[in-house]
């Protein structure tokens, strides 16, 4: 199983991972479209990439109430099934890294679905920010970059 493994400390803020993730996804340059999200700690200088980690316990899939999300079995991504998105947000609130987002003139939710299992974010990012790795471990791998996002999204 391959994840994306995410390294804080290297991103350098310049935002080309969410320029590239909204121009595959809805042909357009906008960090409001984007999928991936970086947030700037202006207290300690850090950059925090906010991307869902496609949890084993996704709590967004469990929360949904219209079942509009669900869990592709080739990716293992937790993708939006657009046609059943209600827009009613309950997902957002349910995820604990702040890796969903409300796309205001679809008003349906927007996610990363892995890019079907070839991410555009990791292509785009010179940093080594973000990378595409295979994992034997990827269920416990994955609790542990949620357990670090949720941590640092805290301090923001």
């Amino acid at each position: 199983m391959k994840l994306i493994e995410v390294s804080h400390s290297k991103c350098t803020g310049c935002r080309t991972c969410e320029m590239a993730c909204s121009l595959i996804h809805e042909q357009e340059c906008s960090t409001a479209q984007s999928r991936i999200r970086i947030f700037r700690d202006e207290e300690f200088g850090n950059n925090v990439i906010a991307l869902c980690h496609h949890c084993q316990d996704a709590e967004c899939i469990e929360s949904c109430p219209s079942g509009a999300l669900e869990r592709n079995p080739e990716t293992g991504a937790v993708v939006v099934a657009n046609e059943l998105c209600v827009g009613c947000e309950v997902c957002i609130e349910a995820c604990p890294v702040g890796a969903l987002s409300l796309s205001r003139g679809k008003g349906a939710v927007l996610k990363c679905d892995l890019c079907g299992g070839d991410p555009e974010c990791v292509k785009w990012c010179n940093r080594g920010a973000i990378t595409w790795e295979e994992s034997d471990a990827a269920p416990e791998r994955r609790k542990s970059f949620r357990a670090e996002a949720v941590r640092l999204l805290a301090q923001i």
